[in-house]
């Protein structure tokens, strides 16, 4: 069946095929999810070229709006506005000021930007970069001691070796709560003798409080993505708090204003609950976004779907006419532990 789908959208597409899936699925709106950018290619980024080529055809074609703003026009009516796209940024990596905003700002096209909020304090790794920065420093691998029965043969490994690597060890981390995740952290940077700065090397660095308030200021949404970006529904109840209720209202004291809207960190089914999803609201949020997308698109404003990102061109022109919606609601398709950390 999907396999019939995409042949028919790849023979569509040019004569039509897109702006008809558009029109079928004008009534939900697509939520966008990015994560890093670059100047040049990069696996892994979404380089400034192919931004500014995306954001051009989405303001020609689409009401492209903040998720904050969206949820707002819902409230209001009761419905979404017709051939909507958010476009959502999560993290709070520099390189989306650095890259990301000034196209934004150039075209006059809003965004949310999620921001962890120990990251952005300067003094803290997101776990998934402080795997990348031990393996980018380590020259000979030796998994075969580690706990959580990971396997993988002690050599000098190529690049592509290490992000193979990278791979395995992040989706075996996302299977074992937080506590065990921080025991194996410390004992593989043991393992492998590299010691982590104490503050993000460049490449993985924050946008700064400051930068924050200037892309408040100048159209895009600030929203949340907890204090540490632990996954919430592997936390213990009293732990819930600090990370949700905890990181509003930091963000609200350094913008000056409550943060409309959540970004549940890794984002898949198991990473939330709906003692967490009532957390969120009572912390004042109006929505809450996932990191995948299945045929619950926007049933829920505290389960909101989004569909990840790449340079691609035609998985992009895909998402954002709606071909993956329409999949999704009448195929059943999804792409559940295919999003993004």
């Amino acid at each position: 069946m999907l396999n019939i789908k995409s042949r028919l959208v790849r023979l569509a597409g040019p004569i039509g095929g897109f702006r008809l899936c558009r029109g079928l699925s004008r009534a939900t709106p697509k939520i966008l999810m990015y994560h890093r950018f670059s100047e040049c290619a990069q696996a892994g980024f979404v380089h400034r070229e192919v931004f500014e080529k995306q954001i051009t055809y989405l303001k020609n074609n689409f009401n492209v709006v903040s998720l904050g703003a969206l949820v707002t026009e819902y409230r209001k009516g009761k419905t979404f506005p017709a051939n909507t796209i958010v476009i959502t940024i999560d993290d709070g990596y520099q390189d989306f000021y650095e890259i990301a905003f000034p196209v934004l700002q150039k075209h006059n096209v809003s965004a949310t930007f999620f921001v962890t909020t120990r990251f952005i304090d300067g003094d803290f790794w997101l776990w998934p970069d402080s795997v990348r920065y031990m393996l980018e420093h380590s020259d000979a691998i030796d998994l075969s001691t580690m706990p959580g029965g990971l396997e993988y043969k002690s050599a000098k490994l190529t690049k592509n070796d290490k992000q193979l690597l990278w791979d395995m060890i992040v989706m075996y981390l996302l299977t074992i709560s937080e506590n065990d995740k921080k025991v194996w952290l410390i004992a593989f940077a043991k393992l492998q003798k590299v010691k982590l700065p104490d503050e993000p090397a460049e490449s993985y660095r924050a946008v700064s409080w400051s930068q924050v308030r200037k892309l408040d200021d100048n159209g895009i949404e600030i929203g949340v993505h907890t204090q540490s970006h632990p996954s919430l529904g592997k936390l213990e109840v009293n732990q819930i708090k600090p990370e949700v209720i905890g990181s509003v209202k930091i963000i609200e004291k350094q913008i000056g204003h409550r943060p409309k809207s959540f970004c549940f960190p890794n984002g898949q089914p198991d990473d939330y609950t709906e003692v967490v999803k009532k957390s969120v609201e009572k912390a004042g949020c109006q929505s809450a976004v996932t990191a995948f997308y299945d045929e619950y698109l926007v049933d829920d404003l505290f389960e909101l779907r989004r569909f990840n990102v790449s340079t691609d061109w035609q998985y992009f022109l895909r998402a954002v006419n709606g071909v993956d919606a329409l999949a999704a609601k009448y195929l059943k398709t999804n792409n559940i532990m295919n999003g993004s950390i």
